[in-house]
């Protein structure tokens, strides 16, 4: 278990069967926790843990996750210990395979278009290094990221 803050609690990484697991559930968590980190504030919540639900569709489940039954000993398990919100069938994923950063890239190129187009995104700026940032549709967001890291690390020094 992992303590991130007040608002989000903990998040964990499960050994079941010789294997190591993260919930969908927790997923979201460190994806929200990484965007306040990065200074980014959700005001819709529930359309960006959509938008992140939508993603992990596209992880598999043999490869990348396992289907659980309802109410299975190990959903019962996540359960009690706050890993899940309901006991429904549901992919529950393989720690080592989840492409946690690229899934906060994903959703952070989401929102950026978003408010390039004027539409409502699911995040706002509200502190640095957000609040400084200028995404450029036309490079990759992740070279673009670094750049930004890198130059806000040198004006601080």
């Amino acid at each position: 278990r992992y303590y991130l803050n007040h608002d989000e609690g903990f998040v964990s990484c499960v050994y079941w069967n010789n294997l190591y697991f993260i919930t969908g559930t927790d997923i979201v968590r460190c994806i929200v926790y990484k965007f306040e980190h990065f200074g980014r504030k959700i005001i819709d919540r529930k359309k960006f843990e959509e938008g992140i639900f939508s993603d992990l569709r596209n992880l598999k489940c043999g490869t990348d996750a396992i289907l659980e039954p309802p109410r299975s000993e190990f959903l019962e398990f996540l359960f009690k210990n706050s890993c899940l919100r309901t006991q429904k069938k549901q992919k529950v994923f393989f720690w080592f395979n989840v492409p946690h950063d690229k899934l906060m890239a994903d959703a952070l190129e989401r929102d950026l278009k978003k408010e390039k187009l004027g539409q409502n995104p699911t995040t706002i700026s509200h502190r640095e290094p957000a609040l400084s940032f200028e995404y450029d549709e036309s490079s990759s967001l992740y070279a673009q990221l670094s750049k930004h890291m890198e130059t806000s690390k040198k004006v601080n020094d």
